[in-house]
């Protein structure tokens, strides 16, 4: 009796046939619709082509290596399979339908000696795995998944701390991700720009779109920096629609300075992420006069998303996305003392009052650009290894290394709300893992509306008045 066996499943979805051929052609995010799969990861640098190699980690206990032996765009792909306990051939074909795409699956699986006879006895078992697969798929593509909603069981594990703090460590990532969506919506003609982006949550961020095909430019300080990163992203991805431009975020004349070359530029913006940041101590004030904090953390993401609005209007699905962190949960907005002159100086508390701001910027751009339909949201990365971390808060991190994340899970909800389809849906909210968290937890960093209302004004005067002399006279 033969040791083989032959799968054959077919779907359809109402999918361009290219935007479906880039999803499954980058054979890594099998992760997302195959529930077999634990984990997987492409091996070999470049855009998938004859030799690509990728590894998937079954929850079963054993990993397949996959390597890529024929391939043509929109057409179809084959691949070798090996593993401990069996072989195989993997073909997807791809071909254009009146309404969408057909995706056809063939694999020829070959078992040794000692497993033919599970095989013989249990064939269901793998005809039970490809379907499965080939269901996950169809669903992915079909990229109908409801928006999370707020949890009242999770606000209250905020309001409790304890409950809630755990969930910013990698425990808590991993934890959330067990009930997470594919995420298939085509990003090749879509345009990122991220701020502080050599290192830390925004290189992250920068490689993960740029896997995903988005066009990028890379707002850094550092040009020598910025150059090795666009060459290291153009050749592991493939991706050479990578570009970078350099500003300063603390100094407002270089933040008008970037705005302006970016509207004369005129190429639209689906994605700004205002990554870009620092903790300072002691107190250190700019070569314009305003604390670096504030400065940086604040009103230099108000600057640049106010000021590119036009550009972000222009886009189809648009998105803001603010990187924020737990710290403002400690601390109201001081409206009269933005700057932290009073006092003594904390740079953690300087920090946090610097992102409550911003919480609030989002969920006034929010309202103002609802009939815009230009989608704005905040996000808390959790608890991150980077090198900010350790040179600012040395202590922290000594204490907490062995819970802290990757920059990898820590940009995760920052890419998923500026690429889902599901994150378009909602607006003005704050997310920790793909889900909604509340940006208060308790009334004492409740701002009233007249500090609200101060607040914004303060800060659009300082968007006109922060305008370079020589702008305002052109």
């Amino acid at each position: 009796m033969s040791n083989n066996l032959t799968l054959d499943e077919t779907i359809e979805v109402q999918r361009p046939l290219h935007e479906v051929f880039s999803y499954v052609s980058e054979f890594s995010r099998i992760e997302e619709w195959d529930p077999a799969v634990a984990s997987a990861e492409k091996l070999t640098p470049g855009a998938p082509r004859v030799g690509t190699q990728f590894r998937v980690d079954l929850r079963a206990g054993f990993s397949l290596d996959y390597e890529i032996i024929a391939i043509e765009e929109d057409a179809g792909m084959l691949m070798t399979v090996d593993s401990r306990f069996f072989t195989a051939r993997e073909e997807i074909l791809f071909e254009e339908t009146d309404e969408g795409t057909r995706v056809r699956y063939i694999a020829e699986f070959d078992f040794p000696g000692p497993l033919a006879a599970f095989n013989r006895l249990f064939p269901s078992v793998i005809d039970r795995v490809g379907k499965s697969a080939m269901a996950g798929l169809k669903e992915a593509l079909e990229d109908n998944f409801e928006t999370p909603q707020a949890s009242s069981f999770l606000a209250a594990a905020d309001r409790l701390v304890l409950p809630g703090i755990w969930r910013f460590t990698r425990l808590g990532y991993r934890n959330s991700r067990k009930r997470w969506k594919a995420v298939s919506a085509f990003q090749g003609n879509r345009h990122a720009v991220i701020t502080g982006a050599t290192s830390g949550i925004g290189e992250a961020a920068a490689w993960q779109l740029a896997e995903l095909g988005a066009r990028l430019t890379l707002v850094v300080r550092n040009e020598d920096k910025a150059k090795t990163l666009v060459d290291e992203l153009r050749s592991r991805t493939g991706n050479e629609q990578i570009g970078y431009e350099i500003a300063d975020l603390s100094l407002m004349s270089d933040v008008h300075a970037l705005c302006d070359r970016l509207i004369e530029a005129g190429d639209p913006i689906d994605m700004l992420i205002n990554n870009a940041g620092a903790l300072f101590n002691p107190r250190q004030q700019t070569s314009e006069g305003f604390e670096m904090s504030f400065a940086l953390l604040l009103l230099s993401p108000c600057i640049l998303t106010e000021r590119l609005y036009p550009l972000i209007k222009q886009a189809e699905s648009p998105r803001v996305v603010n990187v924020l962190s737990g710290g403002m949960y400690t601390q109201k907005i001081d409206v009269d003392d933005l700057q932290s002159r009073n006092g003594e100086y904390s740079g953690s508390v300087a920090y946090a009052k610097a992102k409550r701001g911003l919480m609030i910027l989002t969920e006034e751009w929010a309202g103002r650009w609802e009939y815009d339909d230009i989608v704005v949201n905040a996000m808390h990365p959790g608890w991150v290894d980077t090198p900010g971390v350790e040179e600012a808060l040395p202590g922290f991190y000594k204490v907490t290394k062995r819970f802290l994340r990757t920059p990898e899970e820590g940009a995760d909800t920052a890419v998923w709300l500026a690429t889902s389809s599901e994150a378009a849906k909602v607006s003005g909210k704050f997310w920790l893992d793909r889900e909604q968290h509340p940006s208060h937890l308790s009334d004492r960093t409740l701002e009233t509306d007249e500090e609200r209302q101060r607040l914004l004004e303060t800060l659009s005067e300082l968007v006109d008045s922060t305008v370079p002399e020589q702008d305002v006279a052109a």
